[in-house]
Parts: structure tokens; sequence; C-alpha cells
């Protein structure tokens, strides 16, 4: 089960699985057939992103490391200020995540080596990390990409990204491209922008339904994630791929297509996250892996959550919801 922090596993743990991440953006987080489980898995040891926690999940589906921020008080709105968003393992041994209210970096034992926090209802729930003693944020009421400092806070560079709704409703994910821009989710607007260090739109990318996240893939197409599915466009910002709610709804409900992983032989694996699904075992299928004719050969089932995965329950329906967001494949030894 999850070991306590302290012992010499948990102090080894993160040495083993750290590795370097590319400072320009990294593409590892995330993330037919009923599903098939641990056994067959394509993931190996990876790095869960939850609503409630963080976890380390070895090979056999288990996990060796976990943490669940103690719920902050006084201030947003108190229990919904850690729901957990976004997170990165990184070089040395240590974890960035953040959430509504705040950016924080774990050291191996899980305590907090920083953090950034912001007032009131102000959001920042995705974070980057940039290599170089730096970190980019969304800023929900300053309306910017803030690149700030570790450690301190400090606001290196502001790119200027004003956008629609509330608070709660102008962002989603965050990620950086090679060349160094910026792709982000307009979450009212149901849009993708990609915006350059000087805060100018260089493209837009419209979908119909709540946008999650995007990434420049390997091949220089964007990927975007969401309510509607997958969505991929072309250098011009054409769409040339999609997978649907419908393409999906023969072999298992697709809820919410949240992080997604580029594997190596090009298919992908993504993160069919359950906020709020409405049917009794609607979010049998927690995780998928898809290939460009939208075949499904391999699935995780929520059942290799039981035993370990916190999760959390929902009020209005009483249905358990996993809420996961991303993953970040290790490599092999």
């Amino acid at each position: 089960m999850v070991t306590p922090p302290g012992s010499s596993t948990a102090s080894t743990l993160l040495s083993v699985l750290s590795y370097s991440l590319c400072a320009a953006g990294v593409s590892g987080l995330a993330c037919g057939a009923e599903p098939n489980g641990p056994a067959d898995s394509p993931l190996g040891r990876y790095f869960l992103v939850a609503s409630e926690g963080l976890y380390v999940v070895e090979k056999d589906g288990r996990p060796s490391w976990s943490y669940h921020p103690t719920p902050y008080q006084g201030q947003g709105w108190g229990k919904y200020d850690d729901l957990i968003y976004d997170g990165w393992v990184l070089p040395g041994e240590r974890v960035l995540f953040s959430t509504h209210r705040y950016v924080r970096e774990l050291d191996r034992n899980k305590q907090t080596v920083w953090e950034y926090r912001v007032p009131g209802m102000t959001e920042i729930k995705s974070c980057v990390p940039l290599g170089n003693g730096r970190v980019a944020v969304l800023h929900s009421n300053q309306q910017a990409i803030l690149e700030i400092e570790e450690g301190t806070g400090s606001i290196t560079h502001r790119i200027p990204l004003s956008a629609k709704g509330s608070d709660h409703t102008r962002y989603n994910m965050i990620r950086r491209t090679p060349s160094g821009n910026y792709l982000v989710a307009l979450r009212a607007e149901e849009r993708f922008v990609e915006v350059d260090r000087d805060g100018e739109i260089l493209r837009s990318f419209p979908v119909s339904g709540l946008p999650v996240m995007a990434q420049r893939m390997s091949d220089g197409t964007t990927l975007c994630s969401g309510e509607f599915g997958l969505l991929r466009f072309d250098a011009d910002g054409t769409e040339i791929w999609s997978l649907t709610r419908e393409d999906v709804a023969p072999s298992f409900p697709l809820i919410y297509a949240v992080g997604f992983n580029e594997m190596k032989d090009g298919r992908l694996l993504v993160v069919n996250s359950d906020w709020h699904y409405a049917r009794k075992n609607q979010n049998r299928v927690q995780m998928f892996l898809v290939d460009s004719n939208r075949n499904f050969p391999w699935t995780l089932p929520s059942s290799a959550f039981d035993g370990w995965k916190k999760s959390a329950v929902e009020k209005k329906t009483g249905f358990t919801e996993h809420r996961c967001a991303l993953i970040q494949i290790f490599p092999d030894k």
C-alpha cells in the first residue's frame, strides 16, 4: 500500500523516478474492448494527478507513494481551495502541483519547499515548469500568464491574456510549445489559443464544448481535449482528426477527455475523467488507448483503483468519482 513518509522507500522513490523534463514543453502528461486492467497495461510506472491527491503507481497497478493536501481554511471557497488540477514530477526528487488557490512544490518526504498562493476567488489551477528556476501559471484575476521565480514567487515575466467569464470559468490548462509559446484553454469561450511571450494570439482553435488541454505533438500538430473528446489541428489550424463521444459510445462512455500522452507508436493514451457523471457505472473506463483508426486496444477499469485511491463521492448522485486528470509515464529504469 502507500508508503509512509520517512521510510527508506519514500526516501528513494522519486530519485529512482526523476528524469529531465524538456524546458520548452513536456508532452508526457497527460495522460472496442471493455476494461483490460494493469496486467497488460502500456503504462508501466506512472504519476497520477487526481483532484484529491497525487500518486506514484507501480507496474502492478498499486501505489508506492501518495500525497493528499491538508485542506486550507480561511479564504476562497474553503473546502474547494485544495482541489488539484495539474502536476509534474521534477528533477531532483521533487513534485510540482497546482490547485484552485496555489502552486506548491514538494520534496520527496512530502514537505513543502515553496508555494505561490493567490487570495480570495482568484484561480491558478494550471502550471508548467520552465526550467532555470521558473514556473508558468495562469492567473485568473490578472488575466495573464505569469512566469514566476521558484521559491520567491516573484514575477519575472507577464503575458497578458484577456478572457471572458469569471475567475472560475476563464481558463483551464496551460502547456508550452517547443518554440516557447503557450497553449491555453479559454473555458467560457470554448476555444484554445496559442500565444507568444508578447501576448500576441498566433492561432485559435475553436471547439464545441468545455476545453481542457492542448499540446503540440511530435509531428507539429496540435491536439486538444475536452468535453467534445479529442480534436487534432494542423499547422494552419485546420481540423484533421477527431474522436467524439459518439465514436467511443459503442465501446464505453466517454465523459471528459482530459490528459493525454503520445505513445512511441503514435497511439494516444487518454484519461477519461469522470467529473459529474450521470448514470451508474458510466465511469467504468478511466483511461484508454486509441489509434488513428479509433480502435481501443486497451482500457483501464475503475476497479483498478479499488482499495487505495481516495476519490470522492458526488453528493447529488452518491456515485464515486475518481476525478483523474493527468498521468506522467516514467521511463524504464
